[in-house]
């Protein structure tokens, strides 16, 4: 049986769920982990909000029925068997306007990033990007966020209710429950479904094979490594080893190697057993990517380098020179 706006729960904590055609994207699952704490602490319900074509195909995923919100709200419409971010932002916004949340999360994937601005627009409401870590001070939802130049963590609140904001990837470990959601059902009769997108065509790129964020030894690459064919012997390593490829941020933008491989703030976290990283000075917006990791080895010229510093073990010398001579060793 499905509700009316007005007959949902009031003053929760709202986290939107990108759903695909593939299914929920994971990012959805794991922004529930600190938005649990978050609503147990303020003594409020936890809610995830889907738009989707197929009720029945949603709730049937076992991640998202033992997933750790209070209540799974699902509007289900033909209309949303595909991404419209203009007829996503008006729904949202009319649900928000109408349930009154404390807060409104989104996981920082293409369509959290697409409509959290345009419903903040929408409702006149502050947002803050790429939020790392949540936490209650003095009654209120605090976040942090690197700075523009990422050199440094701020923490910041909203002036403005509900609170917005989008949660960056791979920081947080997706858990479940032992019981069931409760799954609500809106009535779509409220909304006008009517977007100005068409899409015409849908093709699906093959995605490339990437573990980074579970691979149990990591190999990174930074600046230290001078141009892109020097870094591109890290897969040589990384297949030597069973490994992953990870990369620094300059590394990435340098255009050395596809931007889903960025450990750090703007990437992903890792959490392998041995973590190996090869002239990486190691600022704080990558350290805080790899705090997980069980034992660190830096490569560097420079003996003060930060990453030298945390490092398990360190050796001071030519990144480049030191991971020729490592994959000629290895290959014997």
């Amino acid at each position: 049986m499905s509700k009316k706006l007005g007959d949902l729960s009031k003053e929760a904590l709202i986290a939107f769920a990108e759903v695909t055609p593939e299914g929920i994207h994971h990012t959805s699952l794991e922004i529930l982990t600190p938005l649990k704490e978050i609503s147990k602490t303020l003594n409020k319900k936890l809610v995830v909000l889907c738009l989707t074509d197929s009720a029945e195909k949603l709730i049937n995923i076992k991640e998202v029925k033992f997933c750790l919100a209070d209540e799974l709200w699902i509007v289900e419409h033909s209309e949303f068997s595909e991404f419209k971010d203009d007829l996503f932002s008006e729904v949202l916004s009319k649900i928000i306007q109408e349930t009154k949340p404390i807060g409104v999360f989104f996981p920082a994937t293409f369509a959290g990033m697409s409509i959290a601005p345009r419903v903040a627009g929408m409702l006149n409401l502050g947002l803050c990007a790429h939020v790392n870590e949540i936490s209650i001070e003095d009654g209120k939802i605090v976040m942090s966020r690197p700075t523009f130049g990422e050199n440094i963590i701020a923490k910041l609140y909203s002036k403005t209710i509900p609170v917005m904001a989008t949660i960056s990837c791979g920081v947080y470990p997706i858990k479940t429950k032992e019981t069931e959601v409760e799954v609500v059902k809106i009535d779509t009769s409220e909304f006008s479904l009517s977007s100005k997108l068409k899409v015409r065509k849908r093709v699906v790129k093959k995605p490339k094979v990437n573990r980074l964020k579970d691979a149990k030894v990591v190999v990174a690459g930074g600046r230290g490594l001078k141009n892109k064919e020097n870094f591109a012997k890290l897969f040589k390593l990384a297949e030597i080893l069973d490994a992953e490829v990870g990369a620094t941020r300059p590394a990435c933008y340098s255009g050395w190697v596809e931007e889903d491989r960025m450990i750090g703030i703007s990437g992903i976290s890792v959490h392998p057993k041995v973590y190996i990283g090869f002239g990486i000075s190691g600022a704080l917006q990558h350290t805080v990517g790899i705090q997980g990791a069980e034992f660190i080895i830096a490569v560097n010229t420079d003996k003060e380098a930060p990453l030298v510093k945390m490092a398990n073990l360190a050796l001071i010398g030519d990144a480049n020179k030191v991971l020729d001579l490592l994959i000629k060793r290895l290959q014997k």
